[in-house]
């Protein structure tokens, strides 16, 4: 078609694609060499912690890499901003992380993501008995507060202040509200999104373009400033805004649209997507002591302070001089490599992947820890060392992810039916064409209206008349 879009050159060339990967049995040549996923780094962590993650595995079918992925998110969540490691002077770094766990229904990521979350979640509940109390007492002295000033309009009588609910894990919430809860806890706040697919319908509920923009600040750890909440504007100076959650494969183009990569958004992604598959419910009783240890951990975590008085003061780490030589003898491969690389979305991924190996060196420093293998004075080595096989893990993971979505093609997914409607009809056709040969192929009338509508499909040029996407 001599007026065909950029879009239909594109999903053609996909379609051809997908014809060679089936004239070789289904894989190209790049394909053969991304046969399996990347592995899990597993001996990045603590002897007991992946001794746990086995456990794990073979007891509650969590899955190594969800378990392994979940507990790196949860322990970045019980830091938040009370420890933040120095590049230099005027560059600070966080633990922020963004994690995808990939996977189809029944396979564990949602389990694995909760139940390290555990010690938070239990924090969060025991802040909200206190916060009842407090309002029952609240609701008393203003009580007592209105009788007085009623009785003696010109009293000096402080007015009772209402008490503020502190939490850490939110879900399903507002831009505006999420702020507000951030701003009354400082430290921190983790967004776990069981499935993800409804973080991103919150984008599209409220200004896909300012919300997708606010998270990228909060990531890039830039003050955040709103203005239209009903209670007055909200600043947060150092935000710290984790989210953690799960998708199946078939939403992954929709996490993925162009759109949202256009500003870095998905670059900022950690993927997490093994070759995982369902398994049978284990006969056997679980020992509910298998994550002791690491509740102790999260405590542990936790624990380490931030607020001092009305003061927010972090913890700063530095690198030891061996750490810092192989985080930047790293860096400079990749830059190299990322030199080299023509694609401007790999670029942006292998930008975000440095910056996420220096929170990653922290974060496992401080898994040191709390395991009690390591102090929180410095980044050793050790971390860093764990932190540069992490940052290659989610560089593989994500590339196999744009790289599937780049090959897929809509027509993957079409019917039997639809195929060979599809396939009958030429590049451009009328309404009253399409019809009869829709009904040819075993297709009713009122189904091959609704198949010619389809935008991913077809495209409208006038009245009454469609032509092929792909």
């Amino acid at each position: 078609m001599s007026d065909a879009n950029p879009q239909a050159a594109r999903l053609q060339e996909v379609r051809e694609k997908n014809s060679a990967k089936q004239a070789n049995n289904g894989l190209d040549a790049d394909e053969l060499k991304r046969s399996t996923a990347p592995v899990f780094p597993l001996e990045v962590f603590p002897a007991a912690v992946q001794q746990m993650i086995k456990d794990a595995d073979e007891r509650m079918h969590y899955g190594i890499e969800f378990t392994a992925c979940s507990l790196l998110f949860a322990a970045a969540s019980a830091i938040g901003n009370s420890c933040v490691v120095e590049m230099n002077p005027d560059w600070q770094e966080g633990v922020t992380l963004w994690l995808v766990l990939v996977g189809h229904p029944g396979t564990g990521k949602g389990h694995a993501l909760k139940r390290t979350l555990k010690a938070i979640d239990q924090q969060d509940a025991q802040r909200y008995t206190v916060y009842l109390e407090d309002i029952q007492t609240y609701k008393k002295a203003l009580a007592q507060y209105q009788r007085e000033k009623k009785n003696n309009p010109d009293a000096r009588v402080e007015e009772p202040q209402s008490p503020i609910l502190k939490k850490t894990i939110l879900s399903d919430t507002t831009p505006e509200k999420m702020a507000r809860v951030h701003a009354d806890n400082q430290r921190g706040i983790c967004l776990h999104v069981d499935e993800l697919a409804g973080w991103l319908q919150t984008f599209n509920r409220y200004n896909t373009g300012n919300t997708q923009k606010t998270f990228n600040s909060s990531w890039s750890r830039q003050a955040i400033v709103i203005d239209r909440v009903h209670s007055g504007s909200i600043r947060i100076e150092v935000p710290c805004i984790l989210v953690g959650g799960t998708i199946q494969p078939k939403i992954l183009p929709e996490l993925m649209a162009e759109s949202r990569g256009n500003d870095g958004f998905t670059h900022r992604l950690l993927f997490c997507y093994p070759t995982s598959t369902a398994r049978p419910w284990n006969r056997d009783e679980i020992d509910q002591s298998l994550f002791t240890e690491w509740d102790h951990a999260m405590k542990r975590l936790l624990d380490m302070p931030y607020e001092i008085g009305e003061h927010f003061v972090p913890t700063v780490l530095r690198f030891t001089p061996d750490a810092r030589t192989l985080l930047h003898d790293w860096q400079s491969i990749l830059v190299q490599d990322r030199n080299r690389e023509k694609r401007s979305y790999i670029k942006g991924v292998s930008a975000k992947i440095e910056q996420y190996a220096i929170r990653l060196s922290l974060i496992m420093q401080l898994i040191r820890y709390a395991y009690r293998e390591d102090n929180k004075n410095k980044v050793g080595v050790e971390a860093v060392g764990a932190a540069i096989k992490l940052a290659e893990y989610f560089k593989k993971s994500h590339l196999q992810i744009y790289d599937e979505i780049d090959s897929h093609s809509p027509l993957d997914e079409l019917d039997e039916v639809k195929q060979a409607v599809y396939d009958a009809l030429p590049e451009e056709f009328k309404r009253s064409e399409a019809i009869p040969i829709a009904d040819s192929k075993g297709m009713k009338e009122r189904t091959a209206d609704r198949f010619i509508k389809d935008r991913r499909y077809f495209r409208k040029k006038s009245q009454g008349v469609y032509a092929k996407l792909l």
